[in-house]
């Protein structure tokens, strides 16, 4: 496939447990017709303009510790975004499948869970390791559950390798990436009817970095068509090592578990390198952010579950976490 010494993408440049990635959420519309044209080698890519609204994160965090973790016991890799939604992946050397999805729908109680599940045949994002000129195509079939209602899928993606060279960001200028594009075709059918979900993305991945540079992606739900459009704010360097955990952060809170309203007192201050605090819950929402110079968490008001406290530097990316049960 690959007949070109180009840049390689690997599993060195995949998330991994641990990671937080700060992103800028932007509200560029996507001239489709110009990405497909800048194709190659040696391309220049500057999206130096782009238009960011929000500063919004994913998390990568052990799937055991999730809501939905029996749902999708191939997967080693969660993925949870800004909206709370849970991405549940299969990642290994070869390879980077997702297992499914799931979210919760907001709404009067009970709140209603949207979910699919790939366990019939997972889907194949990306064969590792790629560089330009490689292509790849896969199906994958499972079921879903919305809204009270269930039904099979099925599906198919295509993607092609089509170009590498500089990317030009607001955060600055990265050399040899790889660009891919690929057209993702999704059937949901329940009672008898079937709806199509479309989605074309174009992917920026540097041999350096963790994680993309830049994505884009054009979707229709079945109802609409939107786009969405992010960069990485603070990329994280290939090789460097994700989050600690407890054992291994600078600060610990006491008592864990706690019952819910107890105060968590911080054991050891946290680096001087860590400008905020935040307590994040299992859906990946902030629920509380707190001055690292404080020793005492409040946590009055907060409903019982796992949780993770997380020490952010200056750059935005977290440098530190530690998981907290309250019950």
């Amino acid at each position: 496939m690959s007949a070109l010494a180009q840049p390689d993408i690997t599993m060195l440049n995949m998330p991994m447990l641990g990671d937080a990635t700060t992103i800028g959420l932007c509200s560029d519309p996507i001239d489709g017709d110009a990405l497909d044209a800048a194709v190659g080698a040696m391309q220049t890519w500057d999206f130096s303009g782009l238009s960011e609204v929000s500063e919004e994160q994913f998390s990568f965090v052990d799937p055991a510790g999730t809501p939905w973790a029996n749902d999708f016991p191939m997967s080693n890799l969660c993925g949870i975004g800004w909206d709370g939604s849970h991405s549940y992946y299969i990642s290994g050397s070869d390879l980077l499948a997702t297992e499914g999805n799931a979210l919760t729908i907001p709404g009067p109680e009970p709140l209603d869970t949207a979910k699919l599940l790939l366990a019939t045949d997972p889907e194949n994002i990306l064969a590792l390791p790629y560089t330009f000129g490689d292509f790849n195509s896969d199906t994958f079939s499972g079921t879903f559950l919305a809204a009270g209602f269930q039904g099979t899928v099925q599906g198919s993606i295509d993607l092609v390798v089509d170009g590498y060279g500089t990317l030009i960001l607001p955060n600055g200028s990265y050399d040899d990436v790889v660009r891919y594009r690929f057209e993702r075709v999704q059937e949901n059918t329940v009672l008898g009817t079937t709806t199509t979900l479309t989605k074309t993305q174009w992917g920026w991945v540097s041999p350096a970095h963790r994680f993309w540079l830049l994505l884009m992606e054009t979707d229709f739900n079945g109802f609409n068509e939107f786009d969405v459009v992010w960069y990485n704010k603070a990329p994280i360097a290939a090789g460097s090592t994700a989050i600690h955990e407890s054992q291994g952060a600078p600060f610990r809170a006491i008592p864990n578990p706690a019952m819910t309203g107890t105060p968590l007192i911080l054991t050891n201050a946290p680096s001087d390198a860590i400008v905020r605090l935040e307590l994040v819950d299992a859906s990946g929402r902030t629920v509380r952010s707190f001055n690292p110079g404080l020793r005492t968490l409040y946590t009055d008001g907060l409903e019982p579950g796992m949780y993770v406290l997380r020490g952010f530097g200056l750059e935005g990316r977290a440098l530190h976490q530690t998981r907290i049960l309250l019950q």
